[in-house]
């Protein structure tokens, strides 16, 4: 028993847009507002989950501030993950990241 460490937990965030601006996504700054939101707990050592389940459209604009400029490595890494997006959000999101150069 003397090799038991303690358990390190990270919290982790939920985030549900549709919920809160509606099954359509349309906005540069309400995506800001979101990736912001997303960065601050980040940056307080949470994970965050984003779900896009009731979303049935986002704007190109909206795709780009968030997809596009949340941090890379942080996605890359798992510490922020987009769930439940069809495949044509799932498109949307591939193609903003691509548009600047960033892993689909």
């Amino acid at each position: 028993m003397g090799d038991l460490k303690p358990m390190t937990t990270t919290a982790i965030t939920m985030i549900r847009p549709a919920e809160e601006l509606g099954p359509v996504l349309s906005g540069r700054f309400e995506a800001e507002e979101l990736r912001e939101r997303i960065e601050a707990e980040l940056a307080a050592g949470a994970e965050v989950v984003v779900s896009f389940e009731g979303v049935v459209a986002i704007s190109p604009s909206f795709a780009d501030e968030l997809f596009a400029k949340v941090p890379e490595d942080a996605v890359e890494d798992g510490r922020v993950r987009f769930v439940d997006l069809d495949e044509d959000l799932r498109a949307i999101a591939r193609f903003v990241r691509e548009g600047r150069g960033r892993p689909a």
